[in-house]
């Protein structure tokens, strides 16, 4: 029997009367209520999918990227081409982070014997995988690094902060944004973390000499997170934001105003004194009067309102908080953490 005859025979109309079931026109109503829910959902379900398509693909490709960028870093690095290992290994790195591309960092950078940088490496390959099979030896590189620093009147510091990308200030002086890594000279220091909708935070530390050392800093979310929009031109932190500043200048306006109308009414004084009519002579002092008043208004304006802004400048300092400071031990170092209260 062929296909058509096969088609033909179940499409229905052929079927024998027993095998058809007449419906209910409920029945009927339902299925056809059904069909349109179905329908109805079925871009949703198509949007999600091709969503998470979309997202997988993004995926898959910065990995394809980042591996191709560690297998060029490889064979730079057996054909001894070490400088160019290092950069092919850091930008897989900055793809996407791991721990075994921090390993082969610290292995490029000890070839080009950069102990610093290797350190840095090292201990980064530490923070991510402690529980790692050669984390002893590992340990053992971290401490004799540390060493050699030690030994040139340095250690190194790494600034952690949770969210990432705070501004660090380390005595005074800006240096980057965290995750951060630095060598400074053994003792006390300061610190100032500042990041956008989070409170500052300040504190001081104390860098060992003899390990290197992690600072983790968890911040915490300012009150200018809840701020309406007549606030957000004030500078977080402060008390009064930008209002002294806009008082100075105003009074520095004002001030200004005032020199130049005490000039012009020296002016009009002397025209007076020169004057040969009598109307002109009376026209004169007039506006010498005239512009002695405006001028000693705006002198006083100006006086008030400067007074008024250095008043306000004082009294806008930000509030340190309180914090205090935990050590901890890591392997091959040791972990300095400062938390802060409100």
């Amino acid at each position: 029997m062929s296909d058509s005859d096969s088609k033909s025979r179940f499409d229905g109309r052929d079927c024998p009367r027993w095998a058809r079931v007449a419906r209910p026109r409920w029945a009927r109503a339902a299925c056809l209520l059904l069909s349109c829910s179905l329908l109805a959902g079925a871009p949703g379900r198509a949007l999600a999918a091709d969503g998470q398509s979309e997202a997988q693909n993004t995926d898959d490709q910065r990995l394809s990227r980042a591996k191709a960028k560690y297998e060029e870093g490889v064979e730079a690095y057996r054909a001894l081409r070490y400088a160019d290992a290092v950069r092919l290994f850091l930008e897989a790195d900055a793809i996407s982070p791991s721990a075994v591309l921090s390993y082969n960092i610290a292995r490029a950078y000890a070839k080009l014997a950069d102990d610093a940088q290797t350190l840095r490496w090292y201990r980064n390959y530490l923070r991510l995988n402690p529980e790692a099979k050669n984390a002893a030896e590992v340990a053992e590189y971290v401490r004799a690094l540390s060493d050699a620093l030690a030994k040139r009147g340095l250690q190194q510091l790494t600034i952690l902060t949770s969210p990432s990308g705070a501004t660090v200030v380390i005595d005074g002086n800006p240096l980057g944004v965290s995750p951060l890594t630095v060598e400074l000279h053994p003792g006390n220091h300061s610190v100032l973390l500042s990041l956008r909708g989070f409170s500052d935070f300040n504190d001081d530390f104390l860098l060992p000499q003899a390990t290197a050392i992690d600072l983790n800093v968890a911040l915490v979310k300012g009150p200018s997170d809840n701020r309406t929009p007549a606030d957000a031109e004030r500078e977080p932190g402060r008390r009064f934001g930008i209002v002294p500043y806009v008082t100075l200048g105003a009074a520095a306006a004002c001030l200004g105003g005032a020199a130049f109308f005490e000039l012009s009414r020296r002016s009009a004084q002397s025209s007076a004194a020169n004057e040969q009519v009598q109307l002109d002579y009376e026209r004169d002092i007039e506006a010498m009067n005239s512009r002695q008043t405006t001028a000693r208004v705006l002198l006083g304006v100006g006086s008030v309102l400067a007074v008024t802004g250095v008043t306000l400048l004082v009294f806008n300092a930000r509030s340190a908080p309180q914090s205090r400071a935990v050590v901890a031990g890591v392997p091959g170092g040791a972990t300095f953490s400062l938390e802060r209260h409100f």
